[in-house]
Formats: C-alpha cells, sequence, structure tokens
C-alpha cells in the first residue's frame, strides 16, 4: 500500500500500515502509561471505546476529538497529567478502537454527545473538568450549559461554538472538503495536518497526524465532519458559569483565532490563554504550557506549602543522567565526585531510572524517589529495535511522548524543591524543552554530551530531511537562547567531533562545536593506574592464574540480545582452541539469564557491579559497540571487538570516529557475522598486540571546574 501514496506522504510519514484500522498490536494508545479500567459504552449498536488513566484526583475528561485522530492525539498530555488527575479519555465513532458505522445517520453531533455522556456515566464522573478539542469544543459547551452540576470546569482548545454553514461560501468549502477527502484521502491528510501544524519543526505531529488518521477513512471522516457542520452552541455558552479556560493560537489556519476569542466572550468570566505564534493543536505542538495550564487550572494553588528562607536552604544540585546503559551515570559520577572536592557542601540528588538508578543508589547516592514515575528510555528503545539493528535517529524521534512526559516530571520537581544547580548528561528532554518553554528555567543549567548532531545512516531522502530539520531546530534554540545552557561540555576532545555539516545549508558539525561547547576530554570513571596490577585484580575478582578471561556485555538495554546469543552459541569453538577460556555473559537488567545455553566454562550473569574492574583484567571483550566499553577497554589497554548496531548513527559515526583517534576502532559489522567467523576474529583479537595511543585521565577533573564556575558565579570578576 505504501508503494502507492503520494512522494509528499511518504517525506512525511515514511511506510504506513494498511489503511483504515488501527496497526496490528496496538492495544493502547500510549506508549509510557496503561489504564486503570478500559471498555466500551454501545448506543444503537455502535461500540466506543473509552479507558481511564490514574487512580486519584479530580476527574479530567477529554472529549473525543474530530475524527480525523484517536485519542493518541493526546500522548503527550494523558501520562503527565494522570499523576495529578483520574484522567477520561474515548475514542469517538469512527476512529481508534471504535466503531466505524457506514450508515450517515449515526455521524451526528447528537449521537457525539451522548457518547460522551455515556462514557462520563459508565466510569463514575460525577464531578468532571471537561476538555474540548477543536470541534469538540461544541461538545463540552454544551455539557457544561445541560448539566451545570456534573461540570467543575471547561477548557476549550482551539475550538468553536459555531459550526454553521449558512454562508454560501462556507457550504462550498465544506462541499469542497468532503469531495477532498472521499476522492483522494492521502492527499487530504496531508494537507489537513499541513493547516493544523503552522509552527516550523512540526515534522514529527504532521507524521504523528496523518498516521492517527490513516486509521480511518476518507468516507467516514467526511460523514463525520457532515455531523459536526451546522451546529451552534452560542446560547449554550453564554449559560455556563463554571470556570472556563480558553487556550488558542493566533497563529490557528484551521480554527481562527477569532473563533476562541469568541468563546471567551461567549461564556461569562472564562480566561484566555492566547498561544503567541501558535497553530491549532497546541496539546501536541506546545504541550509544555498545556499540560501545565491545565493542571493549574483545574487543581488550583496547593492547600499547604513551605518556603524556606534563602539562607536557610542547603546547597544542592540534581544531576540528570541518561539511563540509557550504565557508561553515563558512571562517568556522571566521576564528574560528580570530582565537583564535591571543589564544593564540600554541596548535597546532589539524581534524576535517572535503572539500571543507572540501582548502579548509584549501589555507589551511595541519593536518586530522588520522583523518578518512580519517569518512562523508561529502555523500554522504548527495545520497543524499535530489531535484530542487532535500531536506527538511533528514529528512536529518538519516536520517543516524543516519553521525553514530554519525563521533562514534565523534571519540571514538577524544581517547582517543588530548590536546587542551585542542575547537570544534564544528554539530558536532551530538559534541553530541548527549556529552549521552548524558557520561562521554565530556574536554576542554572549545564549540559554535557558526547556527540553532536543527528545523521542519517542510509540513503534515504526521508530520513536526510528530517536530520536535518532536527539539527536545524537545535540550532536555531541555542542562537535564540544562548543563556539557557549556563555551560555547555563535550565530554571528549575537538577531533572527537565529525567535520560533517548538520545538513544541507546548515554549518559544519566540529564548527558549530567549537563555538558552542567547551571540552573536558573523556572523563573516565577510574584511575587506569590503580587498576593496572591485572594479576591482583583477577585474583580479587575470583579468577585464575592460568584462566583466559572473555566478557560479553551489551548495556542496560536489551537491544542487544541477539549478539550476546550468537556469542554463547560461538563460545564452544573458542573453547575447543583455548581450553583454558573463560567467558563471562553480562545479559543486562532487562535480558533473562535462563535465556541463554548452559557450556563448560561459560557464566551468565544478570548484573556485574563495576564492570570495568573486569574489563580491566580480561583478555578479551566483546562488546556492542557504544562509547563507554570501548573508551574503557581502550584506556586499561585490553584487546576488544565492538560490533556497532545497524542503523545507529552515533555507534556507527561518532564512537567509531572517537575510537579511530585512539588507534582503537575495534568494529566488526554483524551482518553475515556466523559463530565460525564470530570464534575465529574474536581469538584473533585476543592474541593481537594491543597499539592504542593514551586516554587521558583527567577528564572527570577538567570537566567538574566549569560546573563549579556556574555554580560559584563568579566569571564577570575576570
Amino acid at each position: 500500500m505504501s508503494d502507492d501514496l503520494p512522494e509528499a506522504i511518504r517525506m512525511l510519514a515514511g511506510d504506513l500500515p494498511p489503511p483504515g484500522r488501527l496497526p496490528e498490536g496496538t492495544a493502547h494508545p500510549f506508549e509510557t502509561i496503561r489504564p486503570v479500567r478500559e471498555g466500551f459504552v454501545e448506543r444503537s449498536g455502535v461500540k466506543s471505546w473509552y479507558a481511564v488513566w490514574g487512580d486519584s484526583g479530580p476527574w479530567i475528561a477529554f472529549a473525543p476529538i474530530f475524527q480525523i485522530t484517536h485519542s493518541a492525539a493526546l500522548k503527550a498530555t494523558v501520562p503527565y497529567l494522570s499523576h495529578h488527575f483520574r484522567v477520561v479519555t474515548m475514542d469517538a465513532r469512527g476512529n481508534g478502537r471504535s466503531d466505524r458505522p457506514s450508515d450517515p445517520s449515526a455521524y451526528t453531533f447528537d449521537e457525539f454527545y451522548r457518547d460522551f455522556v455515556a462514557v462520563l456515566d459508565a466510569v463514575g464522573a460525577d464531578r468532571v473538568a471537561a476538555v474540548g478539542i477543536s470541534a469538540t469544543a461544541m461538545t463540552v459547551l454544551r455539557l457544561a450549559a445541560e448539566q451545570p452540576e456534573r461540570v467543575t470546569h471547561v477548557i476549550v482548545v482551539g475550538g468553536f461554538a459555531d459550526a454553521r454553514i449558512d454562508d454560501p461560501k462556507a457550504a462550498e468549502r465544506a462541499r469542497a472538503e468532503g469531495k477532498r477527502a472521499r476522492e483522494d484521502w492521502p492527499s487530504y491528510l496531508a494537507w489537513f495536518f499541513s493547516i493544523c501544524f503552522t509552527e516550523p519543526h512540526s515534522t514529527k505531529p504532521l507524521e504523528d497526524g496523518v498516521r492517527f488518521g490513516w486509521a480511518t477513512t476518507g468516507e467516514v471522516v467526511a460523514m463525520c465532519r457532515d455531523g459536526w457542520n451546522g451546529n451552534d452552541v452560542r446560547a449554550l455558552a453564554r449559560r455556563i458559569r463554571c470556570p472556563t479556560l480558553v487556550i488558542h493560537g493566533d497563529a490557528d489556519r484551521r480554527v481562527p483565532y477569532p473563533a476562541g476569542v469568541q468563546i471567551h466572550e461567549l461564556v461569562p468570566g472564562a480566561r484566555l490563554l492566547t498561544i503567541g505564534g501558535g497553530g491549532h493543536l497546541t496539546m501536541a505542538r506546545d504541550p509544555v504550557i498545556f499540560n501545565r495550564a491545565v493542571r493549574d487550572f483545574v487543581r488550583g494553588p496547593p492547600v499547604t506549602a513551605i518556603w524556606t528562607r534563602a539562607v536557610n536552604r542547603k546547597r544542592r544540585a540534581l544531576f540528570i543522567s541518561s539511563p540509557i546503559g550504565l557508561g553515563h551515570v558512571q562517568r556522571d559520577l566521576a564528574i560528580a565526585r570530582e565537583l564535591r572536592k571543589l564544593q564540600p557542601d554541596l548535597a546532589i540528588d539524581w534524576f535517572t531510572v535503572d539500571p543507572a538508578a540501582g548502579y548509584l543508589e549501589q555507589e551511595g547516592e541519593t536518586v530522588h524517589p520522583i523518578t518512580r514515575r519517569l518512562a523508561n528510555e529502555s523500554r522504548h528503545f527495545e520497543s524499535v529495535a530489531g535484530e542487532h539493528d535500531l536506527s538511533a535517529f528514529f528512536a529518538f524521534r519516536t520517543m516524543d511522548e516519553t521525553m514530554v512526559h519525563n521533562f514534565l516530571t523534571f519540571a514538577d520537581l524544581v517547582e517543588a524543591e530548590h536546587y542551585d544547580l542542575v547537570i544534564g548528561d544528554e539530558a536532551w528532554d530538559v534541553d530541548y524543552n527549556y529552549h521552548e518553554n524558557p520561562e521554565l528555567k530556574r536554576q542554572p543549567f549545564v549540559f554535557l554530551t558526547d556527540f553532536v548532531g543527528c545523521l542519517p545512516m542510509e540513503d534515504d531522502a526521508r530520513e536526510k530531511h528530517l536530520c536535518a530539520d532536527r539539527n536545524a531546530e537545535d540550532i536555531e534554540h541555542v542562537a535564540r537562547f544562548p543563556y539557557m545552557r549556563d555551560a555547555a561540555i563535550f565530554v571528549g576532545n575537538p577531533a572527537d567531533v565529525t567535520e560533517a555539516p548538520f545538513g544541507p545549508g546548515l554549518p559544519s558539525i566540529r564548527a558549530w562545536t567549537d563555538r558552542n561547547f567547551s571540552y573536558s576530554g573523556y572523563a573516565l570513571p577510574f584511575d587506569p593506574a590503580e587498576l593496572a596490577d591485572t594479576e591482583r585484580l583477577r585474583a580479587q575478582l575470583g579468577y585464575g592464574p592460568k584462566e583466559k578471561v572473555a566478557i560479553a556485555a551489551v548495556g542496560g538495554t536489551g537491544v542487544g540480545g541477539h549478539l550476546l546469543h550468537r556469542i554463547a552459541r560461538a563460545f564452544p569453538r573458542m573453547k575447543a582452541h583455548v581450553p583454558e577460556l573463560r567467558m563471562i555473559l553480562v545479559t543486562g537488567p532487562r535480558l533473562s539469564p535462563d535465556a541463554f545455553p548452559r557450556h563448560e566454562g561459560l557464566e551468565v550473569r544478570p548484573y556485574v557491579h563495576r564492570l570495568f574492574e573486569h574489563l580491566a583484567c580480561c583478555d578479551l571483550a566483546l562488546v556492542q559497540g557504544g562509547l563507554s566499553s570501548c573508551m574503557e577497554l581502550v584506556a586499561t589497554r585490553r584487546p576488544f571487538l565492538s560490533f556497532p548496531l545497524r542503523r545507529h548513527f552515533e555507534q556507527g559515526i561518532h564512537v567509531r570516529l572517537r575510537l579511530a583517534n585512539y588507534g582503537a576502532d575495534r568494529s566488526v559489522p554483524y551482518d553475515g557475522l556466523t559463530e565460525e567467523t564470530l570464534a575465529e576474529r574474536a581469538l584473533a583479537a585476543m592474541h593481537a598486540p594491543v597499539e592504542y595511543r593514551p586516554v587521558e585521565t583527567d577528564g572527570a577533573a577538567r570537566a567538574a571546574p566549569p560546573i563549579a564556575e556556574v555554580l560559584e558565579n563568579r566569571w564577570w570578576v575576570r
């Protein structure tokens, strides 16, 4: 089916599943949460799906949005709000998990409204804040007027109260839209969402819109449009007495801004939040301001609060560590320890999830309890990976629900508690949303990373276009708001940054990084000199003096499972040539050790604390291709092979460039790798001489002073 799509659709959304229904395996609309309860209401033989998210707090109910989309359009909103409220969503008849009747009489405003009321009755939402987006503003305005005892608040987003088409020009526009939807559904979808998302760099919500609309048909949407048209709830709006908030973008090309102003004027005492430069679907394009506005409007100010006098506040930093694997958190802990030498009274809380959180707790660090709310990034990466195949760019791109949810959790924390400093190691969610919402920055922010720039891995026009668009947005962010990052530190050296451009017409990544980052050198989590006595270290770790020790590890996600299985199958061949060989297969916390074969001399461990100590004294390491493990092996001068994931731009481009700078690019393609060739390559590597260039040992010590300077804020003295 995708081969028949117009090029504009393919560039926007890529390959699409069969049309007219949800993709296979789409049990729920959100990735990061599961419903407390779900079900169907049935009216006149038509079933409509609903769900409740969150099990405490006031009720918030989203009226089912216009049927060109479904509940997944709320993915940047409901997961966060469910921590504060009980949230009701439903798929309107015509899309999502609900029925798609073929009779036009099933699609009327009365039917849409009664479906919503039936869902509220089914879940027992007797007092509810009702949210209406776009056409469903009419639904919630009607509900608040007809059932005032039920509605505590009304929130209208990009809405209108009058859908009459009495004017001949309006009638002709409606007729032409319906005809286009029926006759050329793909181009209609692309056109419709292009006028919904007028904001720059909106490729992801545009893609989502097309995909959500693809789950229904142009015929159904045309019938739904006819059902919405011709209605007028202005008189009902004047009867509303509950608190009402109108949110509308003044650059909305789908429902012009005056329609929102009209609702604000119709409802007595209504508030108006104008999104300057905003388009039609604020909850998708600007979810941070939307979520916080809804939260504050419905919840109101806290009943109790504590304000501590400034001089009574202890000095605290929040360290955000990327939870993908353990490499980030190990170097972050090394930097934190150096920072404590400079600032002994500084308390540090950590903001991350397992496996990084577990590592920190074993090291005696404090992980903030709010992190239990965080969505797990590793789970997302595993869900989009294939066999040793992970398009890192598209995995990152499709992690938008997780990133919004986690940023809003972070924002809740720094709003409730005082921190003197926030340090973010590849905290892309915080960095991006700070630049999108600069007014939320409450303290100095230091940004760390070991790579700059998303790069396409295939000769694909869509991937090239989307990578460049993402990079261009980041460049514009930093240029417009340079003060968002009080310091930006590249954990490496200038030569570790590629000279490639960010994209067509964009600057060189190296030149831009030189202007916008300082360089610390690589930050090891240990001093190689302390691990140089390998005989002592091997005895301490339980390895025999005559054993040949091999370590196979793929990090903290389950993405490397296929590689580990292949290594396990190759092990008997290796041991046949080296009888004294002992291999430790480290599965990580997200792979079951029971799934791996058992061979004499092969040990399968789910987790090894301070794995770098074992790597420092091994005779061979087989690793996936992440930067941290490879650099630790280079620093301790151990033989190794790495197997970068296919289509993973960080492992395939940025990491390999850095390893080449140390004379240590030991990468092996996974494609075509048999157990026999794997065993041969591994044994050859184990016996080959090591000729790496030395790795700097002061990276953490060099990273700490600029962070401390931000905390001291005395740069102006010089």
